[in-house]
């Protein structure tokens, strides 16, 4: 018995460091990420709460934000329906997440700032909005989307924080879609006149309209500039202001990181 419980001592032993030990997390912040549970080529790729390889542009330049803004390991992933992702950030279910503009942001989310207290503009993501229509209409390339639209109906996919503007702004839209292929359907079908659709250059959606051969163009012009913001949970930003200064200083300094990004997912 006593050899027994000496050899089970020593499996237990050297077992032991399987264990995830202290020096193997040293430097480490590790920093829940939340974002868009759908699929929204090239930037978020895949459906649910799964990160595909590769997860998509936008994953991978947050993750190389995060690297370079010294937490010291890579992001974990939480993936959420847009309209949580505000909510479950404020309410520090998640530390990072992007956050649309909003003409109020929530005490619980930190966004940079300079010494007045006023947003940094120039440390957030810059897109713009686009609209997609059916060739076979044969707009002209000057149209004014923002006229145009009025009085039509442009289908976006649910949960864009930019919605608010466009309705503001006299526009109708339909929002009953997930995402942009289903939008795109329904353009097709005549059910809506046009898609709304968020990109940083309009050269990332040629992927995404290469796959309709033709019968689908984006309008040159955009309807909206906005901004996209990496914003923190204010406990986190808290806990952690150093780290998540230089991130958005890594933004700012690395505007042309996406650029770089996006030459994984350019596809012929």
């Amino acid at each position: 018995m006593k050899l027994r419980a000496g050899l089970l001592l020593m499996l237990a032993v050297i077992a032991a460091p399987v264990v995830a030990r202290p020096e193997q997390t040293k430097g480490c912040i590790p920093v829940r990420v939340g974002y868009m549970d759908q699929h929204r080529p090239p930037y978020w790729l895949g459906e649910g709460d799964k990160v595909p390889d590769p997860p998509g542009a936008a994953v991978d330049l947050i993750r190389d934000a995060v690297l370079g803004a010294g937490f010291g390991c890579t992001p974990v992933w939480v993936r959420l329906p847009a309209a949580r992702l505000k909510v479950a950030l404020a309410a520090g279910d998640i530390d990072l997440a992007p956050i649309g503009e909003m003409s109020f942001y929530p005490a619980e989310i930190a966004l940079p700032r300079d010494k007045a207290g006023n947003i940094e503009l120039n440390r957030a993501l810059h897109n713009q909005v686009l609209v997609l229509v059916r060739s076979k209409d044969k707009l002209p390339a000057n149209t004014n989307p923002m006229q145009y639209f009025k009085g039509k109906t442009l289908g976006i996919p649910m949960g864009n924080s930019y919605a608010g503007r466009l309705r503001e702004a006299g526009l109708t839209l339909d929002e009953g879609a997930r995402d942009l292929d289903r939008n795109i359907e329904k353009l097709k079908l005549g059910r809506v006149d046009g898609v709304v659709v968020a990109a940083v250059s309009p050269a990332h959606l040629k992927q995404a309209l290469d796959k309709h051969r033709g019968s689908i163009e984006q309008l040159p012009q955009p309807l909206l500039n906005i901004r996209l913001w990496l914003a923190f949970n204010d406990s986190f930003y808290r806990a952690h202001p150093q780290q998540c200064e230089a991130l958005w200083t890594w933004l700012d300094t690395n505007k042309g990181r996406l650029g770089y990004v996006m030459q994984r997912y350019n596809k012929n």
